[in-house]
């Protein structure tokens, strides 16, 4: 996660870069050359610390683009669906719960549809392949759309 530290610690190694180079080119022709070597070397250290910094920063806020953007679409699918029993399902028309369950956990905690498949094991209990919850298959079962006649 960025926070001030992570970012003041980019904005230091930034500063830090920009006075050695700042350095070299105040500098006259009776620096040493040992000496100027070594303060390319500490800005090149400085500059790659930053880039570190930088990458770190880039990966974190793309997590968290990411997960704005599952919230928008958990904000967008809220109505859609319909709790029954120990699932939620998509709303037909009417709404009306219709189709194949989805984990009830994983909607209500994190705001993600997955649905739940049968046990290799017993038939019967139905699971989350996210977060391994099982489920009753009765109590989370498909549910066919009725035929209007």
């Amino acid at each position: 996660m960025p926070d001030i530290s992570t970012i003041g610690a980019v904005l230091g190694s930034l500063k830090t870069a920009t006075d050695i180079a700042k350095f070299i080119r105040e500098s006259d022709v009776s620096i040493e050359r040992a000496e100027l070597k070594l303060k390319v070397a500490d800005l090149v250290s400085a500059l790659a610390d930053v880039k570190m910094e930088l990458v770190e920063l880039q990966d974190t806020f793309a997590s968290k683009e990411k997960r704005i953007r599952e919230l928008e679409e958990a904000f967008q699918a809220k109505d859609s669906l319909v709790r029954r029993y120990d699932a939620y399902y998509r709303a037909d028309s009417e709404g009306k719960p219709v189709g194949v369950p989805f984990c009830l956990r994983c909607w209500e905690n994190d705001h993600r549809q997955r649905q739940l498949v049968h046990d290799a094991k017993e038939y019967r209990i139905r699971i989350c392949t996210n977060c391994g919850h099982r489920y009753e298959g009765r109590l989370a079962g498909d549910i066919q759309p009725t035929n209007p006649d």
